[in-house]
């Protein structure tokens, strides 16, 4: 079979604003307005409205490019029509002595502003047009549960018989193995530290894709490349995530795997994922730990159905793990898409070359999915979103279940807002 170069990338956030318009201008929002009474400062969003649909679907030459050149096109289109639109407000930015610490993005049409007073945002407001300035999204790790450590000879023992650990077991990684590798780049966004050694959740979901010892890794043969979105308290801002977002298309990955989240209902990295959705890129969303009850997914694993990949953690017996998020999302939509293993899994840990430890979380789920999307990417190059989706979703297992609390779009058990279309089976989505 022929390599061909892989991607995937690791990488949350409600955002309820109360807005005040101003007479002619744009509007201001009342987090952002509480923040600065009393002549205190603070960091804001300018967020002008959304050109990406229109930018995109207007040239028809996208549809007939593919690879770096259509990432190129994208970048350059992108840059042209965000310039043009945020160009009357940089001026004034400028003119405020803001430029320094303003930072326009071309992924998502916003400018970031850093430490800015009232005189200068409601000098900002009073511009025509429409537009919204706001706080910015604040988001968070969806943290992995505490665990206990593990010995190497305990991981020995239970990879002995099937040469992986019980979740790269279940989703039946190692029949896939035999016939095929997933070769090429892992790219991860949401890494916390500086310094890798001491990056743990980079660490457990980096491993859990690509780890070789003891088979803790769903695609062991992959590579990867992380972004820094998060600090060293796995926090992230929205400047953070807009800026890996913007590097990550430009790299041209075929998936990002995310477990970084947040809130409900939040819109403002749905650009980032329709850019990186049109380039040819898959993104995997955990879908949060705020279980077990309904309407609970978070952002942005809760938005835009049938444009990412949203996972709920399983145990090891197929029955939902309490803590993972269920649906539907706050607009209604089936939540998550899939389920994979996330409760209990034994990964590498940050603390030592040979320290391993049983942690439990959706962000351990997600890897999952984004290993085996690698997997099944190495076995048919061609495969787009939609064929991933459909296979994943399509060719899952379909466990036993009574957890239909939150409701069901349809009168069969499956799917639902606990596992979706069911616990992935990376065998059963090649048809092997």
């Amino acid at each position: 079979m022929s390599r061909k170069l892989l991607s995937l990338v690791t990488s949350s956030v409600a955002l309820t604003m109360i807005l005040l318009s101003t007479a002619n201008g744009g509007s201001i929002s009342e987090g952002l307005m509480s923040k600065l009474e009393g002549g205190q400062k603070s960091d804001a969003i300018l967020e002008l409205p959304s050109i990406f649909g229109n930018v995109i679907s207007s040239n028809p030459l996208l549809n007939m490019m593919s690879g770096f050149a259509k990432v190129n096109m994208m970048t350059s289109l992108l840059k042209q029509a965000t310039s043009a639109s945020q160009a009357p407000f940089m001026s004034v930015i400028s003119s405020l002595g803001l430029a320094e610490s303003a930072t326009p993005f071309w992924i998502s049409n916003d400018i970031n502003l850093k430490n800015v007073d009232m005189e200068s945002i409601q000098t900002l407001a009073a511009l025509p047009g429409v537009f919204t300035l706001r706080e910015p999204a604040v988001v968070k790790v969806n943290p992995v549960g505490p665990g206990s450590n593990v010995d190497s000879e305990t991981l020995h023992r239970a990879s002995r018989q099937t040469q992986a650990q019980w979740g790269v077991s279940k989703i039946q990684a190692p029949a896939v193995w035999t016939t095929m590798e997933a070769n090429g780049t892992t790219l991860f966004m949401g890494t916390q530290a500086p310094q890798m050694d001491k990056d743990m959740e980079l660490t457990l979901w980096a491993r859990t894709i690509v780890g070789r010892s003891y088979g803790i890794g769903v695609a062991p043969d992959a590579k990867w490349i992380a972004c820094r979105g998060l600090d060293n308290n796995g926090r992230g801002s929205e400047s953070w995530l807009k800026s890996c977002g913007q590097w990550v298309l430009q790299q041209k990955p075929h998936v990002v795997s995310n477990s970084w989240g947040g809130g409900q209902g939040a819109n403002w990295y749905n650009d980032v994922i329709n850019a990186w959705r049109t380039a040819g890129i898959i993104p995997v969303f955990s879908i949060g730990n705020s279980g077990s009850q309904c309407r609970t997914a978070n952002s942005p694993g809760d938005q835009l159905p049938g444009s990412l990949i949203s996972v709920g953690s399983t145990k090891s017996d197929d029955t939902m793990s309490s803590f993972s998020s269920r649906g539907a999302s706050s607009s209604g939509a089936l939540k998550p898409e899939v389920s994979a293993p996330g409760d209990q899994i034994p990964s590498a840990y940050y603390t030592g070359t040979s320290d391993y430890v049983y942690l439990s979380g959706t962000s351990m789920a997600a890897p999952h999915v984004a290993g085996a999307v690698a997997l099944m990417l190495s076995a048919n190059p061609t495969w787009k979103y939609a064929d991933v989706y459909n296979a994943l979703t399509g060719q899952s297992d379909k466990p036993a279940t009574n957890d239909l609390s939150c409701g069901k779009p349809s009168s069969s058990t499956y799917p639902n807002n606990a596992y979706g279309y069911g616990r992935i089976n990376v065998k059963r989505a090649l048809g092997l």
